[in-house]
């Protein structure tokens, strides 16, 4: 049970599950539906649960007049999950939605800028906007989310997931199209391993027992459970 094991490792481990021949000179067309099974799997997988070593952290230098500002290539802008901004030496939460109330407040096409940014919105494929327009460059916006999923193409790519979790899916698959008597059996391997797996991601966040809270604590919703909420 690892992490980052090689597109080449991972098809000889799905091969030994499905009792294939261990033959690295198999057909074209049986590599290629192996590789694509388990590349979709592991984007399945990964779209399916935010696990706590797929976050990251990244900045973004806020400029004079500027309210439009490319992601980081690393940042899954659909998974965002926390957004704040540096000002003065101090972190704030920026708000989620721009719209005609903000505009109507200040609107950088009047010329109207202010510091420091409160909300920032999604603009047009991988860019964004934040809002007031700052008035200098002392803002740095720092996104909290989910990264983007390394591609699982070339034999040397790595996986990001769990090897056993991805290859067990993947084998209940092949065992399922070929009708074979042990595909549940399979399965059921696949999805004991996965909710094990979620279970050590959860543990490690706290959880509140009972409905009580301590003084002055939050909570939220991540991943359809409750947590403290550590936001700034």
């Amino acid at each position: 049970m690892a992490r980052g094991t090689s597109l080449l490792e991972l098809r000889a481990m799905l091969r030994g599950e499905i009792g294939a021949s261990p033959n690295v000179a198999m057909g074209v067309n049986t590599i290629n539906q192996m590789d694509q099974t388990l590349r979709r799997v592991q984007e399945r997988l990964w779209s399916d649960f935010d696990w706590d070593f797929g976050y990251i952290e990244r900045d973004e230098t806020l400029h004079t007049g500027q309210k439009y500002y490319t992601f980081d290539p690393e940042i899954d802008y659909d998974r965002i999950v926390t957004t704040h901004v540096s000002f003065s030496e101090i972190w704030h939460p920026v708000d989620y939605g721009i719209g005609p109330n903000e505009y109507n407040q200040f609107d950088s096409n009047r010329g109207q800028a202010t510091e420091p940014v409160l909300r920032w919105r999604h603009y047009e494929g991988n860019q964004f906007e934040v809002w007031p327009v700052p008035t200098t460059h002392n803002q740095k916006l720092r996104f909290k989310a989910v990264k983007k999923l390394a591609p699982l193409i070339a034999d040397t790519d790595l996986a990001t997931l769990d090897d056993n979790l991805i290859v067990l899916y993947s084998a209940a698959e092949f065992l399922a199209r070929s009708k074979a008597e042990d595909a549940q059996a399979k399965l059921a391997q696949a999805v004991s391993h996965y909710n094990r797996l979620k279970g050590l991601g959860m543990k490690r966040d706290r959880f509140i027992y009972g409905g009580g809270i301590d003084r002055n604590e939050r909570l939220r919703i991540v991943g359809g459970r409750f947590v403290r909420d550590d936001r700034i």
